[in-house]
């Protein structure tokens, strides 16, 4: 550890980047977060790389990680509580799709079938989590409402997949579900090993609404206006979802951690489609992004 430490905070950074393979065009805000958070930001990048042979460990009343820090149960619960909503009512609305769409796409009803089954594995496999640590979940939650509404209302089929499959993968699943499954799995007991065989990038299909998007987008399929409107008004929900959610981040100990998310989840998507060939500029996008959030907190 004494050795860790003598590393310069460029090489702590890339270490921990790539331990969790993260993309290139996160560095600068990993060094934002570092710079208003110096101390504790360097003993966590640290405890992530070296973490060696630590253990964590779960009891009724914390949960220990590898690298020292502790929850609250009662804390990880409510986590897992917006989770499972998540997980449970995008399934829903697919399962909506597939099955009563007033306009008919054989294939992509399929699909959708296809993958409101993996959702609500996923759903399952959550709720099974929570029980084993003595909780449960299961009801509505109100902040992620907004999010979940929206989408539910789409009625073509190549915008419901664009915004399923590019902005909430990239947004949600790839940010904060991926930040969660790879720091609290290691801990995992064996109640919990369902949670990582039903999350395994292995289940057939999995991606099937990320690789059909972004061929949408290359294609041109959903012309450029659209996409970034798409991606602004979900964004906009998703970011007033997490602003929603701080008290927990509080509660957690972790502001500055999940405030770094959701810079990165708003950013995601953006960054994604200037890949995919799409002509913008991404601070100009997530500044429209904030703007429509501060109109949705505000009532407007």
């Amino acid at each position: 550890m004494g050795m860790a430490l003598k590393l310069p905070l460029d090489r702590l950074v890339d270490s921990a980047m790539s331990k969790y393979n993260v993309p290139e065009w996160v560095r600068p805000y990993a060094y934002k977060y570092v710079r208003n958070n110096p101390i504790g930001s360097v003993k966590f990048a640290i405890s992530l790389v070296d973490t060696k042979r630590k253990k964590g460990e779960v009891t009724k009343e914390r949960v220990m990680l590898p690298n020292g820090k502790s929850f609250k149960v009662e804390s990880i619960l409510k986590v897992l509580s917006l989770f499972f909503y998540g997980e449970d009512v995008i399934a829903h609305i697919e399962r909506g799709w597939a099955d009563v769409s007033r306009v008919k796409n054989a294939e992509y009803e399929r699909r959708f079938s296809e993958m409101s089954e993996l959702d609500a594995k996923y759903a399952r496999a959550i709720k099974n989590l929570a029980e084993g640590l003595g909780g449960r979940v299961g009801e509505r939650q109100e902040s992620l409402a907004r999010t979940f509404d929206y989408i539910a209302a789409m009625e073509d089929w190549n915008e419901r997949v664009f915004v399923t499959g590019l902005v909430l993968r990239y947004a949600y699943a790839r940010t904060f579900g991926s930040v969660f499954y790879k720091v609290f799995y290691p801990v995992a007991p064996e109640f919990m090993r369902s949670f990582g065989k039903a999350f395994s990038s292995k289940n057939r299909g999995v991606n099937w609404d990320t690789e059909e998007a972004e061929r949408l987008v290359r294609s041109g399929t959903i012309e450029r206006g659209r996409v970034l409107e798409l991606a602004r008004e979900t964004l906009a929900r998703i970011m007033w979802s997490v602003d929603a959610n701080m008290r927990l981040a509080k509660e957690l100990s972790m502001e500055k951690e999940v405030a770094l998310l959701s810079e990165v989840s708003v950013a995601y998507p953006f960054h994604r489609l200037e890949e995919l060939g799409v002509e913008l500029d991404v601070k100009d996008e997530i500044e429209t992004v904030r703007a429509r959030f501060s109109k949705l907190k505000s009532g407007r």
